[in-house]
């Protein structure tokens, strides 16, 4: 495969976050080809979901962007030799970006697919109707101050098994809102109810994490920068349809979000 790739390393807890990030910079020191950029994130002891459910059985997540997909596989590999971890490559989409920086905790969930649906039927439902559902039709957009969903499109499990995840979206929220939210709101319940339609919930692991860019190669965008996303139009016209009554066929609202180099006219700066 040809272009950028993006690689997302589940950590499991043969060694704590503090040993694997020591072996990641070790590595970074040796310097690791086609790398762009890594962030790592420490997974902390927090039951996000408030629903008593057990620690996540990772310790930690890499984030890294390669420039083919050769560079990931060898970096894959090298991490496989580090300990025990899920490896998943995956298509970041930019679902929402409020523009606010710096940006507050961080949340990584993994989702699997319904087993009477392909992963291409459930992504599909993920970045169109499932984002209708909490983004437009409810207001999901005004607590998730940048959102990505990454659809798995291969990975190092069986296929099938229970490790065999098909995205994990990642979000930025404040706590104090997280906590205001609360899961008995309308849209949580409205999100919880749609995931039914796609996803496996006993699969779903969500993990608050610390995140850290420990490398960003010369020339590549360091950090999250502001963009504009489809979403915006679409509350727009969602506002506008309100009076119509009517309703468009559910859109896709996924846009490419490949660090390092964005697209500039979709960006804007923090400046000014």
């Amino acid at each position: 495969m040809n272009g950028s790739v993006k690689l997302i390393s589940l950590l499991g807890p043969a060694h704590s976050a503090q040993a694997w990030e020591d072996f990641v910079r070790t590595r970074l020191a040796t310097d690791i080809a086609g790398l762009t950029r890594l962030v790592f994130n420490e997974v902390l002891p927090v039951d996000v979901r408030g629903g008593g459910d057990p620690l996540p059985p990772y310790v930690a997540i890499i984030e890294t962007w390669f420039s083919g997909r050769e560079s990931a596989d060898a970096f894959a590999a090298n991490v496989r030799e580090g300990g025990d971890c899920v490896q998943l490559y995956v298509n970041p989409l930019l679902i929402n970006d409020r523009g606010t920086r710096p940006l507050p905790n961080k949340i990584m969930v993994t989702l699997m697919r319904r087993a009477d649906l392909t992963r291409e039927q459930a992504q599909h439902h993920w970045r169109t109707r499932h984002v209708e559902v909490g983004l437009v039709e409810h207001n999901a957009a005004d607590f998730l101050q940048l959102y990505f969903q990454n659809h798995v499109f291969d990975s190092d499990q069986p296929r099938g098994s229970a490790l065999d995840f098909d995205g994990m979206p990642e979000f930025w929220v404040d706590p104090a809102d997280l906590a205001e939210v609360g899961a008995e709101s309308p849209v949580m319940r409205a999100i919880a109810d749609d995931e039914l339609l796609f996803v496996d919930r006993t699969a779903i692991v969500t993990m608050m994490v610390a995140e850290r860019e420990l490398f960003v190669a010369p020339g590549a965008e360091s950090g999250w920068p502001v963009c504009t996303t489809a979403l915006e139009d679409a509350l727009c016209a969602g506002k506008a349809s309100e009076h119509s009554g009517g309703r468009a066929e559910a859109r896709d609202f996924g846009r490419t979000g490949l660090p390092p180099r964005w697209a500039g006219k979709m960006c804007r700066s923090l400046v000014g």
